[in-house]
């Protein structure tokens, strides 16, 4: 199982300029949600072939987390795009068709009261 830190750990931050992300880790680095789309567990380890590589996970560390809606905020939407890597063909991956299929899915999230980032290079429609 692959899993790295600048990718698909989703304990990280997403950044630092937002004072209202105070949980999260820094140690493997920010990690938007687009970096968590962007990469391709195949080819990301030099020299290893690709049947090498079982899948991939998305760990999350709670210690330092108080409660659901931080773990919720920094799990969604990363984890549905880490989904995406793990479960579809390199070929289709395309952040730009992503994107706005990714936004389609806040109103659900907000629906089933689940908390997520409004991650700025998604096009989030309005009442997301």
């Amino acid at each position: 199982m692959l899993a790295p830190s600048s990718k698909a750990y989703l304990d990280m931050k997403y950044t630092e300029d937002y004072p209202e992300y105070p949980v999260g880790q820094t140690w493997g680095g920010t990690v938007t949600v687009e970096q968590s789309y962007d990469w391709n567990p195949d080819t990301h380890l030099k020299g290893l072939p690709a049947k090498a590589v079982a899948g991939v996970e998305a760990p999350m560390f709670t210690e330092t987390l108080f409660g659901i809606h931080q773990v919720e905020d920094l799990a969604f939407p990363r984890m549905l795009a880490i989904a995406e890597i793990g479960w579809a063909k390199d070929s289709s991956h395309d952040w730009k068709t992503f994107a706005p299929r990714l936004a389609a899915q806040g109103p659900r999230l907000r629906e089933a009261r689940v908390n997520y980032y409004l991650d700025p290079g998604v096009p989030w429609p309005m009442g997301s």
